[in-house]
């Protein structure tokens, strides 16, 4: 039978080069659907072969990433089988020795219900190979396939165990990668807390991670409790770091502080942060934050905003005419820097209609611009769209640090809603 160019054997020579083309394109991977989509790219181009799939276990399962080389229908029923079939994919992910196959009657021969199945796939000459990593634990097998009956010399076979070995690292790689970032974001996602139904107050808030490598998590965290005379008690924060180890101070610091303020519903915010830093000193935490504390007192004329700021942006109050306000103060401390150190509230009036913006450096820190350029952007935002309801609000405010991010951010706002109900 005459060989068309799609089917010409392995040329034994181009095996190095076949070998580099495969590392550069799995180096630029970070997922088992890349890896597998880069050695499919790599076999058909540089050895011809008509059909590659790579195959992982997954418990009782083995999983086949579609890789559009079959009918759409074919390649979603392969996505997910149980790995006690009996095909040739899963057989050698479960007993992990190789198959090699010279023709279509030879695989039939071995697998006599699969012939629909290898007539799609178009399975006439090839080898699945089982993907081991260290101490020979199995992940799964590659299955490469031409689409003419031949049989594959020593070489060729020597090269595409060569391949299959590579595809087993950059799969369990990507592997790792993918159960470590779903632990960071389980872990941030179980940080955020649940903010309460509050009696004529709308709140809203953001959390915005910013990765390079997308299992990062952060230490910017917030919290709104509900003491029992219908105000409000406010709190964001930032926990320096960018890794599971902020995340976990950050979490300490946030439990810490919902217990303290759960403890004396009535202490003023400058108290309850020196009794969150005095604890945190006792214990041996050596947490770095900055955050703010702000208490809304409850409804009524002389209704007054309380806040104390531990070495963290200024609040902005946007008043119901749409007109800002930067809640300058000299700012306390960090937590953890000097806890025996006075700490100190400021108050003004509440003005009804109200809004009142927390936020964490990460919403007005850019590289080459200030910060206070930063907040100046921010009130102008705030100010534009402030007959918005605080849910759209923060959305509009955020889209500029997606386009931008350098930091996480995170954003918390309250509004004054009573003269509306």
């Amino acid at each position: 039978m005459g060989l068309t160019t799609s089917e010409t054997p392995v040329r034994e020579d181009r095996g190095s080069g076949t070998l580099l083309s495969l590392a550069s394109a799995l180096a630029r991977t970070d997922s088992v659907e890349d890896v597998a989509l880069a050695v499919r790219d790599v076999m058909h181009a540089d050895l011809g072969a008509s059909f590659v799939s790579v195959s992982l276990v997954d418990g009782p399962w083995l999983l086949t990433p579609a890789l559009g080389q079959l009918d759409d229908d074919t390649e979603q029923r392969w996505l997910r089988l149980p790995l006690d079939l009996d095909t040739p994919a899963h057989r050698v992910a479960r007993a992990g020795r190789r198959l090699v196959f010279d023709s279509l009657a030879s695989l039939v021969a071995m697998f006599p219900h699969g012939r629909d199945a290898f007539e799609r796939a178009r399975l006439r000459s090839g080898a699945v190979l089982p993907m081991t990593i260290s101490d020979g634990y199995r992940i799964g097998s590659v299955t490469f396939a031409w689409d003419v009956d031949r049989t594959l010399t020593e070489d060729e076979v020597v090269l595409v165990t060569a391949v299959t070995d590579a595809t087993a690292q950059a799969a369990r790689r990507a592997q790792l990668y993918r159960e470590r970032r779903d632990v960071a974001h389980t872990l941030q996602a179980a940080m955020l807390p649940e903010l309460p139904a509050l009696p004529g107050l709308a709140v809203a808030s953001r959390y915005l991670p910013w990765s390079t490598t997308d299992e990062q998590v952060g230490g910017d965290w917030y919290d709104a409790i509900a003491p029992p005379d219908d105000g409000v008690l406010l709190v964001i924060g930032d926990v320096a770091g960018h890794d599971t180890e902020a995340a976990a101070r950050m979490g300490r610091v946030r439990s810490m502080f919902r217990a303290l303020a759960v403890d004396r519903p009535e202490e003023p915010p400058a108290a309850l942060v020196s009794r969150l830093d005095h604890v945190l000193s006792a214990l041996g935490d050596e947490t770095l934050a900055t955050l703010i504390v702000a208490r809304l007192d409850p409804p009524g004329p002389t209704r007054r905003l309380w806040w104390t700021t531990a070495g963290h942006p200024p609040p902005v109050l946007v008043d119901a005419a749409g007109r800002s306000t930067v809640l300058v103060a000299e700012p306390d401390l960090p937590l953890g820097v000097a806890p025996g150190r006075p700490r100190h509230d400021h108050d003004i009036p509440w003005p009804p209609g109200a809004t009142l913006v927390l936020y964490t450096d990460g919403l007005v820190e850019r590289r080459g611009r200030d910060v206070g350029d930063g907040i100046v952007v921010l009130r102008a935002a705030l100010e534009r769209t402030h007959t918005e309801d605080v849910e759209t609000l923060l959305g509009e405010l955020v889209t500029e640090h997606v386009a931008n991010s350098e930091d996480d951010c995170a954003v918390l706002a309250v509004r004054d809603v009573s003269a509306t109900r």
